[in-house]
């Protein structure tokens, strides 16, 4: 019996999302826990939760993992929707220079925090 190419690409790309889904929820769930136990959140207590590495690791972890979910996402939305292939790459391609750009300012943003 053959496989068709496409049937193993949609499996890996649900699994994916699902395994995404499940990282972004452990992590709410440890932010919302960490937050929880620096008491009051004022500026200084917000700032302090982003010193640590490993908060710094963690939330870019967070940040990629929801990138990775919503490309897969739109990407099957334009593959689906936008036909036309010259239409459908060059928005595949703003949109994957949109996230890519999206991530590097996250890693400056956590990695500015001292």
């Amino acid at each position: 019996m053959r496989h068709v190419g496409g049937a193993h690409r949609g499996l890996n790309l649900w699994l994916t999302q699902r395994v995404g889904a499940l990282v972004m929820a452990l992590y709410l769930i440890g932010f919302l826990v960490y937050a929880g136990l620096a008491g009051a959140l004022d500026y200084a207590a917000w700032h302090g939760l982003f010193v640590p590495l490993g908060a710094k690791a963690a939330c870019l972890l967070f940040i990629a993992v929801l990138l990775v979910h919503a490309w897969i996402g739109l990407r099957e939305i334009l593959i689906d929707y936008v036909h036309p292939i010259a239409m459908r790459l060059p928005l595949l391609f703003m949109f994957a220079v949109l996230y890519l750009g999206c991530l590097i300012w996250t890693a400056d943003i956590l990695w500015g925090v001292k």
